[in-house]
C-alpha cells in the first residue's frame, strides 16, 4: 500500500476466544451465510438477526483479516471500538477495520434487526469479487481508507442486503455468483459514498417537539394517534415520519424511554419494582418486567439486586 494513502488497519490486539453459547431461541432468529456457501472470492460472512428480545452481549473480539460492515435496519444497539463507544440507532452504518477489538461495551445485543458483511482483506494481493488484482487492490485501499465509521447507510440499504442474501442461494452457478458478486459491488460503493458523506440526520422541529413531549410525560399514556395530533399529522404519515428521522416506530420509541427512566429509578434508595412500574404508566408491574427484559436483557428485580 502507498505511504500516502491513509490505512484503517490495527494490530490485532489479544482478545478473549470464549465465544458465549446461544440459546435455541437466539439461534432461530438469526440467519448466517458462510464463505463455502457464498462461493464467492473474499466473502467470509453474511448474516442478518430479527431480535424480539435482548440477548448476551458482543464479547471482546477483532478480526485481523478483514473488515466488518454492520447496517442496523431498526433498534438501537452500543458498540465499543479502541475503548470509544458508538450508539447506533435505525438506517446507521457501522465499520469494524482490520485488527481493532471491539465488542458492545457490556451492553445487550438490543431488540432489533442488524446485518452484517464481512470482506476479507488480507492478503492484499488476493482477488474478491472476481475482480482483476489491481481492480481488487483499488477497492481494498478504499474500504481501508473510508473517513468515518458510523454513518446514516443510503436508502435501500435494507433491500439491497436482502436482495443479496436471496441471490447467494438462488443460483448457485457460475453465472449466478458473478451476479451476486455484482450486488455485493454495489452495496460496498453504497458504503463508500455514506462514510465520506459521514451524515446522520437530525429529527425535524415538528418530531423533536414529540420527543420533548414524550419525555415530560413517560407516566402517560402516550398513545400514537395523540402523538400525531400533536404535531398535527395524519396517524400513518406520523408513524412514517418518525420512523424515518429517530430508526423507530413511535411506540417502542416511548417503551424505550420509559425503560430509560426506569433503569435510572431503580438505582435510588428505596425504589421498588412496584412503584417503579406505577410512576412510569405502566398496568402491571408484571407487563413492566416482560417489557423491562425485552429491551435489558434481564429483570428489573435483578438490576435491584444488583445495586445492593
Amino acid at each position: 500500500m502507498s505511504r500516502n494513502t491513509k490505512s484503517n488497519i490495527r494490530s490485532a490486539a489479544p482478545v478473549p476466544d470464549d465465544e458465549h453459547v446461544m440459546s435455541p431461541e437466539q439461534q432461530a432468529r438469526r440467519y448466517e451465510l458462510f464463505e463455502r456457501t457464498i462461493g464467492i472470492p473474499g466473502v467470509v460472512e453474511i448474516g442478518r438477526y430479527r431480535y424480539a428480545a435482548a440477548y448476551e452481549g458482543l464479547r471482546l473480539r477483532a478480526h485481523p483479516d478483514g473488515i466488518e460492515i454492520c447496517f442496523l435496519a431498526r433498534g438501537r444497539q452500543t458498540y465499543r471500538v479502541n475503548k470509544r463507544i458508538y450508539r447506533l440507532r435505525g438506517g446507521d452504518q457501522y465499520l469494524v477495520f482490520p485488527g481493532e477489538p471491539h465488542d458492545s461495551a457490556g451492553m445487550p445485543e438490543e431488540k432489533g434487526v442488524l446485518y452484517w458483511f464481512f470482506l476479507r482483506l488480507k492478503p492484499a494481493r488476493d482477488p474478491v469479487l472476481f475482480l482483476s488484482t489491481k481492480a481488487s487492490r483499488d477497492l481494498k485501499r478504499a474500504l481501508l481508507a473510508l473517513p468515518s465509521r458510523h454513518f446514516a447507510a443510503e436508502p435501500g440499504t435494507r433491500e439491497l442486503i436482502e436482495e443479496i442474501m436471496a441471490s447467494v442461494t438462488a443460483d448457485r452457478s457460475p453465472v449466478g455468483r458473478l451476479a451476486t458478486a455484482a450486488l455485493i459491488q454495489r452495496y460496498l460503493f453504497s458504503t463508500l459514498r455514506a462514510s465520506h458523506r459521514n451524515r446522520r440526520a437530525t429529527a425535524s422541529p415538528r418530531i423533536q417537539r414529540c420527543l420533548a413531549h414524550i419525555d415530560a410525560h413517560l407516566a402517560d399514556p402516550l398513545s400514537v394517534p395523540s402523538l400525531a395530533r400533536l404535531v398535527r399529522l395524519s396517524t400513518p404519515r406520523f408513524k412514517v415520519r418518525f420512523r424515518e428521522e429517530t430508526g423507530l416506530p413511535p411506540r417502542e420509541y416511548v417503551l424505550r424511554q420509559k425503560i430509560a427512566a426506569a433503569q435510572t429509578a431503580l438505582r435510588q434508595p428505596g425504589a421498588t419494582v412496584t412503584a417503579v412500574a406505577h410512576a412510569l404508566g405502566f398496568s402491571s408491574s408484571q407487563y413492566f418486567a416482560t417489557v423491562f427484559r425485552r429491551f435489558t436483557g434481564q429483570t428489573p428485580s435483578r438490576q435491584l439486586a444488583l445495586r445492593h
